[in-house]
């Protein structure tokens, strides 16, 4: 088999890159994934859309990513809705932190804003705050139906002629003389003169076939969803204390996070005390929770690069590699605006944000870090 680029992968992340490329004219390439589409972390991620983090690389990239979340679900009709996030902070250092981000947001177009108690009650019906003193309210931010998402474009991908291999595995790229000539992949050799790993934590098994380490960790995390009900509140709601969210979806149902401790690189395996953890901090916050049946628990791994950003853009001096891994929680967030910016690369040689640029795998080798505060879950 022949084609002009390869991706490596088949979450949200891969196909938006796949996406960007066909409307930009590139249609001659393939998409391989190991398993479904999706099986990844797309379809166990929060739902949750924001661009409210503390630099400007997410910041910029995220906001423009949202741009084009609007635009995508209009065009390719899926779910989406910019119903909000509101932050909620226990302490006055808690506070003064995030009034200290909300100018940073501002400042690059984020409108967030610092409320009070009695406005987080009218924000999100129901819940108890005691003990609350502030929150920061984001308006931009909002949720997407990643089921919706990764079947629309599929579909979208496919409609413009590239090709998309399921229960596929890439065993190894192949390069010579410092030039991608293709993958070998479990149904045989595919030639091309481009390859974009997008394959989370594989990424890094990967990129060692062509003599690269890339400083990944995988790291376990948690969730559970319930019974479904109609809409009782709109934001996704972020206990900053304890590291905790709760989202009701677009299906009705209440999706809840909390963390645990967990070592990096070991098993995402169910734990006992997770459920009763999860279930003690949402019940504070919303009483009336402890009514309510849990349907599903489930694991999942943050991908988590040093400084919690991701790694993105051409890859060592290997001409024709590219990469788009490590986004540490939030690439379902960060997908649209991560495809276009790959596709960019791969066609005019560099990406219209020059943000992007910044979070290539050279800062990393240059130990030039650039620390992401605003992780949770």
């Amino acid at each position: 088999m022949r084609s002009e680029t390869v991706i490596i992968g088949g979450g949200i992340v891969g196909l938006s890159i796949a996406y960007y490329l066909a409307t930009m004219g590139h249609k001659d390439l393939v998409l391989v994934e190991q398993n479904y589409l999706g099986s990844g972390g797309t379809f166990r991620c929060a739902t949750g859309i924001r661009a409210s983090f503390t630099t400007e690389e997410h910041i910029v990239l995220l906001r423009e990513s949202i741009n084009l979340w609007k635009e995508l679900s209009e065009k390719l009709n899926f779910f989406y809705s910019r119903s909000g996030y509101v932050w909620l902070l226990r302490t006055e250092e808690q506070l003064k932190a995030f009034t200290e981000y909300s100018k940073i947001h501002n400042k690059y177009g984020v409108p967030t804003r610092i409320v009070q108690p009695e406005e987080i009650k009218e924000l999100v019906p129901t819940i108890n705050t005691n003990g609350i003193i502030g929150g920061l309210h984001d308006p931009l931010a909002g949720k997407a139906d990643p089921f919706e998402a990764v079947l629309s474009l599929a579909k979208a991908i496919r409609s413009m002629g590239a090709k998309i291999c399921t229960q596929t595995r890439v065993e190894k790229i192949i390069v010579e003389n410092n030039k991608v000539k293709g993958v070998k992949t479990s149904i045989g050799e595919i030639e091309s003169s481009n390859v974009v790993i997008a394959a989370g934590y594989g990424s890094r098994e990967l990129a060692r076939t062509v003599g690269i380490n890339l400083p990944l960790k995988n790291v376990p995390r948690h969730a559970l969803v319930t019974e479904k009900f109609r809409e009782v509140f709109k934001p996704l709601v972020i206990d900053w204390t304890t590291s905790s969210y709760i989202v009701q979806t677009h299906a009705g149902t209440f999706l809840i996070g909390a963390d645990v401790e967990e070592e990096p690189d070991s098993p995402a395996t169910q734990r006992i005390d997770y459920i009763p953890r999860a279930v003690r901090i949402m019940v504070k916050l919303f009483p009336w929770l402890k009514h309510v049946n849990i349907l599903r628990y489930w694991t999942g791994y943050y991908v988590m690069s040093p400084d919690r950003h991701p790694i993105l853009g051409p890859l060592e001096n290997i001409t024709g590699l590219y990469v788009a891994t490590g986004f540490s929680g939030h690439g379902f967030m960060m997908a649209p605006i991560v495809g276009k910016v790959l596709a960019e690369w791969i066609i005019d040689g560099k990406p219209s944000i020059p943000q992007a640029e910044r979070l290539s795998f050279e800062r990393i080798k240059l130990g030039k870090l650039i620390e992401e505060k605003a992780v949770f879950g």
